[in-house]
């Protein structure tokens, strides 16, 4: 039986490897093994697993959704498709946004952990990351939107947006999901990866 390629999920904040959303990649995408490493709020942390993730895997494609697709960004995978859906690029103030204090997790964590607590050291920490490091472009990379995130706003994400185009990231837009991607999305991706050929 021939060996699958491997590609990556990278969750969300609030979220971790048994992400729904790494279910909807798996259905859309089964000719691919799909690994979900569990990251966290430290991006210099997390950013350093990933790329042990894709040293072991050279995974085919890295996708990230919201803080996960902001550490897709930062990810040494330049041989491999980079995905990023309604990535936070301005994830400051998205978590200032949802509050400081303690914020269960969507779903069970591999690490035992029941909650997260965002403060001002968290945040400082994404914004100096942020200016440390560079954007490292895919083989191929795409940028998905949805034209009504209630968590990033429309004004962000449009800014957001026009960042990624600028460092070569194909852009689209799309009117059938919130922040949260849904499998109604996700299983248009390989038709739009398609569409970047």
């Amino acid at each position: 039986m021939e060996q699958k390629e491997y590609a990556i999920y990278i969750h969300g904040a609030g979220s971790g490897a048994k992400s729904g959303t790494r279910s909807s990649f798996m259905k859309c995408f089964p000719e691919y093994e799909w690994i979900c490493p569990e990251v966290n709020e430290d991006p210099e942390e997390s950013v350093a697993k990933i790329d042990e993730y894709v040293r072991v895997f050279s995974p085919a494609i890295i996708a990230g959704t919201s803080m996960g697709g902001l550490y897709t960004l930062y990810a040494d995978a330049p041989e491999a498709i980079k995905l990023v859906c309604n990535v936070t690029l301005n994830i400051e103030s998205v978590l200032r946004k949802l509050g400081y204090g303690s914020h269960p997790f969507f779903c069970e964590r591999e690490d035992g952990r029941t909650e997260y607590i965002i403060d001002e050291t968290m945040v400082r920490a994404f914004t100096a990351y942020k200016k440390a490091h560079e954007i490292i472009p895919g083989r191929k990379n795409l940028g998905i939107f949805s034209t009504d995130d209630e968590l990033i706003g429309q004004v962000e994400s449009r800014k957001n947006a026009k960042l990624l185009e600028q460092a070569g990231f194909t852009i689209i837009w799309s009117d059938k999901f919130g922040h949260r991607l849904n499998e109604h999305v996700a299983k248009k991706i390989p038709g739009w990866i398609k569409e970047t050929d």
